[in-house]
């Protein structure tokens, strides 16, 4: 069945469209990820889960800060 809609498919730009689109935001998300000015905001969201051994505990439940 995907055979006979691909040999009829005949929008060989909406192909083309669509896959220039996601490279374009593959290579934006990239580089947005790993550029430089990033870096103290993945070491703050790294240190998420040891920043506050106090909430964890069992005598703080219940109590939202």
């Amino acid at each position: 069945m995907k055979q006979e809609v691909l040999k009829n498919w005949d929008l060989p730009m909406v192909s083309v469209a669509a896959l220039l689109i996601f490279v374009i935001c593959f290579a934006a998300y990239t580089y947005w990820t790993f550029k430089a000015t990033n870096k103290k905001v993945y070491e703050e969201a790294s240190n998420i889960p040891l920043g506050d051994a106090n909430l964890a505990s069992p005598s703080n439940k219940g109590n939202v800060v």
